[in-house]
């Protein structure tokens, strides 16, 4: 009789392990460049390779800039652009505020680093499958911009939106 009580308890911890893992918001990519010397060169391109396998499936894109406590600017500057495996291209402008008006740190302290994660593009679809490209240019005004970590791109599967009106 003890045994097969051990042997449920087993089995129904089993299974709410499954369902809260399964429930998780695992990210479909996450992926980081971290730059020598803690430097950006402004003509140094990041790039990550997405595969597309869900023609179907709409993504949220997020860029995570990672600096330090000494970056000297109070914003990052940057491009950010998509290419879809049909070819397609798209690009869009973007700044980020490092020090708020009150002179805090943006972003989460993560220890060695303080991390911003940004949406970039939300409810992107790729109408075929293959491989996307996701490129970041650093736009900053000078040659080599100190202070930066590491840059990311996560790619998260969109939630699906309530009462979402075509």
């Amino acid at each position: 009789m003890e045994k097969k009580k051990i042997f449920l308890y087993l089995i129904l911890f089993t299974l709410t392990t499954l369902t809260f893992s399964s429930c998780s918001n695992k990210p479909e990519f996450e992926q980081y460049h971290k730059f020598e010397n803690n430097t950006w060169n402004r003509f140094d391109f990041v790039t990550f390779e997405f595969p597309v396998t869900d023609a179907k499936q709409e993504y949220d894109v997020y860029f995570v800039f990672r600096y330090l406590p000494d970056y000297p600017e109070n914003k990052f500057k940057f491009v950010f652009t998509t290419y879809k495996p049909s070819g397609e291209m798209r690009s869009s402008e973007h700044r980020l505020w490092t020090i708020s008006s009150d002179a805090k740190f943006q972003g989460k302290d993560k220890g060695d680093y303080i991390e911003i994660k940004t949406p970039v593009t939300e409810e992107i679809s790729f109408p075929e499958t293959g491989i996307a490209k996701f490129e970041i240019e650093n736009k900053m005004t000078k040659l080599h911009t100190p202070g930066i970590y590491e840059a990311g791109l996560i790619i998260e599967k969109s939630k699906e939106k309530e009462n979402r009106q075509f």
